[in-house]
């Protein structure tokens, strides 16, 4: 996708115009000290004053992002591991989170260094199944306008769908340097151990102590009161779920598991891309965490991925997987988690016999309509519902048939491409870790895919673009090995 000379040229002299004129400086520097102080002002008579304390160091943050486009990715990174699902506290109609402005300040970073960076629709092998996703996006929400009321929440958040997917062109061209996919996924391992932390230590400290830390984050979003700890069922009496600051502990589970996904390769791999000793206490976090969460789906699919990694490469990894597993079964900690397993497995609980009423229910909607779904915002029919713990029929709920042929093609051409490239990127050690890593992240969300929704679910920005954001990593991973192997196997 490259930019046209007239958008080019357009970019070039607006830039040239601001970097090289004092004037403009001058009334660039005018208009946004008039923009800051209007918003203050508002943001003063509609909130606690007090809140504008944190206007400073968001300031801050963002002026240091907008120095180049790799800071503002860095940005991206924090936001969906450290402060997932925060939003603005200034509500304007439209309410944005904190990610929708980090990627809209992302885009606005990578727009002005579009000429350093341009991109063609050869360099991303999914662009035009990609590209017929958002069509079929686009087309079923208009069609299913007339199943229920519009909200500016469900039009914000399939905005937001559609940005997340959008996003990949723009991280493809930033990812295939090899400096700067290596530097993003450094953050990215960091960031994920310090929210496994963060998950672990609101998890183990008094339960009074985490509602009153989490209902502070009111403000931001988040809810309020003894709700913010959740349980197995909702039921108190049973096993505590950690949530970290995701609020919903299977959605917490899916980061934790793309995040160790990720990471693995780099605890065996000759040249890592952090320290050794770092790497294994991130993936002992991330790892804790996740059993905390009591997530099946994405406790299984961390497992098969971690299996096929030892398989592919690792042999090591095998042996490791063995002695987790065996400790499992045989420590008393952990007899509930394996008991809550088999029971899973057995469709003994409730929650497995709910989800399993879930899918009978999502059937029926699919074979009403079976080609374009019902759309995003309502069911024509009062005893039909959209929301099912499955992403691929949740994508045919919303976008029938025709968006979940879509949805797989654009993954069946991603694998396809990695099959291409897969001899001649493997002598490398270092690359071919973060690109084992990244299919590994995407193969676990598709296997959690089938037992949970958050991947493609607009109710869950973060975790959509934290999937799609493994894609990009996984496209730039073989850049250098598709010029040197673009055809053959």
């Amino acid at each position: 996708m490259t930019p046209s000379p007239i958008l080019q040229h357009g970019v070039r002299k607006l830039r040239d115009a601001i970097l090289e004129s004092p004037h403009a400086r001058l009334v660039l520097l005018m208009l946004v000290c008039l923009v800051a102080g209007v918003s203050v002002g508002a943001a003063a008579s509609l909130v606690n004053p007090l809140l504008l304390l944190a206007v400073v160091p968001v300031l801050s943050v963002m002026v240091w992002a907008l120095r180049n486009d790799e800071r503002a990715l860095w940005l991206m990174i924090v936001i969906i591991g450290l402060l997932p699902r925060f939003a603005a506290p200034v509500k304007l109609g439209v309410t944005p989170t904190f990610l929708d402005l980090a990627l809209i300040l992302l885009a606005l970073t990578w727009m002005f260094s579009v000429s350093k960076q341009p991109l063609r629709l050869a360099d991303v092998p999914i662009a035009l199944p990609l590209l017929s996703l958002v069509v079929v996006a686009v087309v079923t929400f208009v069609v299913g306008l007339p199943n229920g009321t519009l909200t500016p929440l469900v039009l914000r958040r399939f905005v937001e769908l559609l940005l997340s997917l959008m996003m990949v062109f723009i991280l493809v061209a930033m990812l295939r340097d090899r400096t700067t996919l290596f530097r993003a996924v450094r953050v990215l391992i960091i960031v994920g151990g310090v929210s496994a932390l963060t998950g672990i230590l609101l998890y183990v400290i008094q339960d009074n102590l985490a509602i009153q830390l989490l209902s502070a984050l009111r403000p931001f979003g988040y809810p309020t009161g003894p709700d913010v700890l959740r349980f197995i069922l909702d039921d108190p009496a049973q096993m505590q779920r950690a949530t970290g600051l995701w609020i919903d502990p299977n959605a917490f589970g899916g980061y934790l598991l793309v995040t160790g996904c990720l990471t693995v390769p780099q605890l065996f791999t000759p040249k890592p891309v952090l320290p050794r000793l770092l790497v294994f206490g991130v993936l002992a976090a991330v790892g804790l965490a996740l059993v905390l969460t009591v997530s099946r789906g994405a406790m299984l699919g961390f497992l098969v991925v971690a299996m096929a990694l030892g398989v592919l490469r690792y042999r090591r990894l095998l042996v490791l997987v063995c002695i987790v597993v065996a400790l499992a079964l045989i420590l008393p900690q952990t007899r509930s988690l394996i008991s809550h397993f088999a029971e899973g497995f057995a469709g003994q609980d409730l929650a497995t016999q709910m989800r399993l009423g879930e899918y009978k229910d999502a059937f029926r909607l699919i074979e009403r309509y079976p080609l374009l779904g019902v759309g995003f915002a309502d069911t024509p029919d009062v005893d039909l519902y959209i929301g099912v713990s499955s992403m691929y029929l949740l994508i045919a709920q919303q976008m029938g048939l025709l968006g979940v042929g879509a949805f797989l093609s654009t993954i069946s051409i991603l694998y396809h491409s990695a099959l291409r490239v897969r001899k001649s990127i493997w002598p490398d050690e270092a690359m071919s870790a973060v690109w084992l890593g990244a299919f590994g992240a995407i193969t676990g969300a598709l296997i959690s895919g089938i037992f949970d929704h958050y991947f493609f679910n607009i109710d869950f920005h973060n975790s959509v673009m934290l999937f799609w954001l493994m894609v990009a990593i996984a496209i730039g991973s073989q850049q250098d090995a598709a010029k040197i192997d673009p055809y053959g196997y």
